[in-house]
């Protein structure tokens, strides 16, 4: 882990998002050395590229929505729609850290030979349906209450700040991500932490608008209760799962912080799910 120079560097702030926006996006932006430089040492923004996910799913569940779509199809699309928008890039770490994870022989370079083979094993599989099938039936259910478009903005942004305390605590290994964990540490988990924080309020502020318009005055309070549980979840989740992987592989590597996003989600999800069913 980093000593605390984390932010030396070439770049600033707007050359990191830049950065982020074109590898864990779609989108392709002109970046350099200089730019992904400055995303190693700035993992901390993280957040800011999940709630851009969750802002173009929840555009186009919305969509769907006023088209008069089932609440089932809404659902399909807000899961899959990150998925698409990341080029499946977490989805992978998620198949990958399945496979690494089952290994039976409890030695470590079985683990790591697991984790790093191309092929996706029966682990993989099973653990990203299981994932997958929890955030789909969250999704479902939320979307019966039409609290939906909100969920996917606050669950989004925590799965990056999953990733930001995975990394702060993770031991860095080599290949792809090494220098990430290697420079994010716990003052980088506390500016991940606020800065999350800062992006809950602005989606809270502009859904109660929202639901005051509309009448949905439980709403918007029920929504305040989801930004601070997954404040909560996501940043024990990436400790936890950084907990794990430097036990059982000896580092954090990127297909671990993939696997800390996709997880991280459905952890959320689940916890918005029991709230939304106790609340109304």
């Amino acid at each position: 882990m980093s000593d605390g120079s984390a932010e030396s560097g070439k770049g600033g702030i707007a050359a990191a998002l830049k950065a982020m926006i074109s590898f864990f996006t779609i989108i392709r932006l002109d970046v350099g050395q200089t730019e992904f430089e400055s995303m190693e040492r700035r993992f901390w923004l993280a957040p800011v590229i999940g709630l851009l996910n969750g802002l173009v799913a929840g555009f186009i569940v919305l969509l769907l929505i006023e088209c008069g779509v089932s609440s089932t199809v809404a659902a399909v699309f807000v899961l899959v729609t990150p998925f698409l928008f990341s080029k499946f890039l977490h989805f992978d770490g998620l198949t990958d850290f399945g496979d690494g994870m089952v290994v039976s022989s409890g030695k470590r370079e079985d683990h790591i030979r697991a984790l790093k083979d191309t092929l996706v094993g029966a682990g993989g599989i099973g653990t990203a349906i299981t994932v997958c099938l929890i955030s789909f039936a969250c999704y479902c259910g939320l979307s019966i209450y039409w609290l939906i478009f909100p969920a996917v903005m606050i669950a989004e942004t925590a799965a990056k700040n999953a990733q930001v305390f995975a990394a702060a605590w993770g031991e860095p290994g080599n290949g792809m991500a090494s220098r990430q964990v290697g420079f994010t540490n716990k003052s980088s988990a506390v500016r991940s932490l606020i800065l999350s924080a800062v992006l809950f309020i602005l989606v809270w502020l502009a859904y109660i608008i929202i639901a005051g318009n509309l009448g949905w005055h439980k709403e918007g309070q029920l929504v305040a209760y989801f930004a601070v549980l997954a404040l909560i979840i996501s940043s024990v989740s990436g400790w936890i799962m950084a907990r794990n992987a430097n036990r059982v592989f000896g580092f954090v590597n990127g297909d671990i912080l993939g696997a800390s996003n996709e997880i991280c989600r459905a952890a959320v999800l689940t916890a918005f799910c029991i709230i939304a069913g106790l609340w109304f």
